[in-house]
């Protein structure tokens, strides 16, 4: 008898997600009927963009609940093993990886020092995570940390480099855009004194310095030496990087041609315009994901954090589908993963792409 073509996939993709649920909450114990019913609602609020109180009221207080009284390494861990289950699975090659930081609406008034002043989204103040993902050949999240009020940006880039370090993932590149060009973390970064430098590119703002070396330059490449002063415990020393210069590369809204300023410890080459383009691939998801965004209405950070790892596991759970079985649209996985958790046997036809 010839095996169901979709097996495979839902056994795999199911198991990460049960798996991450149960190694943080320990759930299964109220019975398979009812923890497979509680994913499928999961699902179908990331599906709806819809919160799981709204689409199970009776499971989302149980739910809740057992989030308070866990704990946020917790919920690194069994997300770590669950990232370290997928890119297994996937075997991946040589990566280009991206830092960055994400945010989610809040419009409460008991985030305290947990949310941040927004960026982008519409409300006052948001939930901001930094986000660790694969960005080429395509996005794969890794992990995220949140971004609270008390918290340093550098060491938590810092603590995400270190995750990565012990992953099973062979790096060629990390890519930050020009909110990350700090001397700590390019200290951190360049690592003269073990001399085992992380490759990276990152996108320089234009201060007065950037603007004259690129008055300085001749042509549509220069190479500079930056250096710059870090203090750490009353004790200071002046960490220094390779600042390149892409000058009028390409051209903006208005017609104008772009200087682009890069501090580097690649190659200096016109084509590190078109290898940062790679980090616009972390937007992607960030995109992605907020098509299956899992809504709440609490304040509790260990909640709201819950919800936001959980939604860049199905990305991951989408990905591994995607690697091992016909390409399907993540809206569509949704679909067929909520079904599936809520009793459906016979999965909804695939769409292939091309």
């Amino acid at each position: 008898m010839q095996e169901n073509p979709h097996r495979l996939f839902y056994e795999l993709t199911m198991t990460l997600l049960s798996m991450y649920i149960n190694k943080c909450l320990s759930l299964l114990r109220l019975g398979r009927s009812w923890f497979s019913r509680l994913l499928g609602s999961i699902v179908e609020a990331g599906r709806t963009i819809s919160y799981v109180e709204t689409v199970n009221p009776k499971q989302s207080d149980t739910l809740h609940k057992e989030i308070k009284w866990c704990d946020i390494q917790f919920l690194k861990r069994a997300f770590e093993q669950a990232v370290r289950k997928g890119i297994k699975s996937m075997r991946l090659g040589i990566v280009k990886v991206a830092i960055d930081v994400t945010e989610e609406p809040y419009w409460g008034k008991d985030g305290e020092y947990n949310t941040r002043t927004k960026v982008h989204e519409k409300s006052d103040e948001s939930w901001q995570y930094i986000n660790l993902s694969i960005v080429d050949p395509k996005f794969i999240p890794l992990m995220s940390l949140p971004y609270r009020q008390i918290d340093n940006l550098d060491n938590l880039v810092m603590d995400l480099l270190d995750y990565l370090h012990s992953l099973p993932l062979r790096v060629s590149l990390v890519l930050f855009d020009r909110g990350f060009y700090h001397w700590k973390l390019i200290d951190y970064l360049e690592n003269r004194r073990g001399g085992r430098p992380w490759p990276y590119l990152i996108f320089v703002p234009k201060n007065n310095a950037m603007k004259a070396f690129i008055s300085q330059t001749r042509g549509k490449l220069g190479v500079f030496k930056h250096e710059g002063v870090h203090l750490k415990d009353k004790t200071g020393w002046k960490p220094a990087t390779k600042i390149v210069i892409c000058k009028g590369i390409g051209k903006n809204k208005k017609g104008n041609p772009i200087d682009w300023c890069f501090a580097t410890n690649q190659r200096a080459s016109l084509n590190l315009v078109w290898i940062y383009r790679k980090r616009w691939n972390i937007e992607t998801g960030f995109r992605i994901q907020d098509e299956a965004r899992i809504k709440s209405k609490s304040s509790n950070p260990l909640i709201r954090f819950f919800y936001h790892l959980l939604s860049m596991l199905i990305i991951l759970m989408w990905r591994l589908h995607n690697y091992l079985e016909p390409y399907i649209v993540f809206k569509r996985y949704l679909k067929c993963l909520e079904q599936k958790y809520l009793g459906n046997e016979k999965p909804p036809p695939v769409k292939l792409s091309g």
